[in-house]
């Protein structure tokens, strides 16, 4: 009962950081914090020894590396790689290729969608909603929290944490 109720705080987050980066273009620190301060709780109470929860830690650091290395070349914002860093926590070893593999996906169709989007002229009565209005200006940001989190919703079924 424990590990699934700590097990929710992973849709929880994803879906939190997927509206705060469509409304503001910026996913609060506070939530990959989240996501890193319950792992260990939750992998603790799926059984989980210290030494796969160590192993989960070392790859999110690696995963952080990398999404310093891509922010630094303006491919990621700093935002998308602390949750994909903590996200990878979440999955583990076991299931980093398929959620990475997912959010390549979703990355690209938000990217396509984001492209088509601001092709078009913005209709008068979307142009009184400020976040499609923003989202329609903001010729170069991509809200990329929407597809990690749509990664991290289709891989919450298979996390390592639910299928201990």
């Amino acid at each position: 009962m424990m590990t699934m109720t700590l097990s929710l705080v992973f849709p929880v987050v994803m879906v939190l950081a997927m509206v705060a980066d469509f409304r503001t273009f910026n996913i609060p620190n506070s939530l990959p914090l989240v996501l890193i301060l319950a792992y260990p709780l939750a992998a603790l109470s799926a059984g989980f020894t210290w030494e796969q929860i160590l192993w989960a830690f070392a790859l999110g650091m690696l995963a952080l590396l990398s999404a310093v290395v891509m922010f630094a070349m303006k491919i990621m914002g700093g935002g998308d790689g602390k949750l994909l860093a903590a996200a990878t926590l979440w999955t583990g070893q076991e299931r980093l290729l398929e959620f990475l593999l997912l959010t390549a996906l979703a990355s690209g169709f938000l990217a396509l969608s984001l492209l088509l989007y601001r092709r078009l002229p913005l209709a008068s009565a979307l142009s009184g909603m400020a976040t499609l209005r923003q989202l329609h200006e903001k010729k170069q940001d991509v809200p990329s929290a929407i597809a990690i989190g749509i990664a991290g919703l289709l891989a919450y079924p298979l996390l390592p944490i639910l299928n201990a």
